[in-house]
């Protein structure tokens, strides 16, 4: 009888954990966020921080001319709070947000499933680093070729990085850099 309870109560936990794992497999797509980048500390210039761009309403645009007259707003969020700001008081976030759909399509390729060396011209090219500037993060949906979305995050010395870098220099000027403050 005991074993009977015990197992009844191992498969209603696994009942009831069952949509709490698929949950955590699954991340949340929001359909008005445009991108988050997040901004590496990099001392003695910035803190680390985030920005999340959002789309205001519509949020899904049916003509060129909705979407060019469309507002966002970007909101910085750091140790020392959060900041909001909105295209129609910064026009370098709208001209950020529009030319985000400029990037260029991103090519999956895993290094493992690459051939690297071995034959001509197979070897593993040298990729562009950031010297200077904001190092950042990209983390985005995406309709892919089928239809559905994915979620998308890039790190790394590429147009992407590029792109991350020129949006948080522009927004600099509508509110302020996030210097470190000096060790006492």
């Amino acid at each position: 009888m005991a074993c009977r309870s015990f197992v009844r109560l191992g498969f209603l936990a696994v009942l009831v954990s069952a949509p709490v794992i698929a949950g955590a497999q699954d991340r949340q797509i929001f359909s008005d966020r445009l991108v988050t980048i997040s901004v590496a500390e990099d001392r003695p210039h910035t803190i680390a921080y985030s920005i999340v761009i959002e789309a205001g309403l519509p949020v899904y645009a049916r003509t060129g001319a909705e979407l060019e007259s469309r507002s966002w707003t970007a909101t910085r969020t750091s140790e020392r709070g959060a900041e909001t700001i909105h295209s129609d008081a910064c026009p370098a976030l709208r001209t950020i947000a529009l030319s985000f759909a400029t990037l260029p399509p991103i090519r999956v390729r895993p290094m493992p499933s690459v051939a690297h060396g071995g034959e001509p011209g197979a070897a593993l090219p040298m990729s562009p680093t950031r010297k200077d500037g904001f190092s950042t993060r990209l983390a985005f949906a995406s309709e892919t070729d089928d239809g559905s979305y994915a979620s998308v995050e890039v790190a790394g010395g590429n147009d992407y990085s590029r792109w991350g870098h020129d949006a948080v220099s522009a927004l600099l000027a509508c509110w302020g850099p996030l210097t470190p403050t000096p060790a006492s």
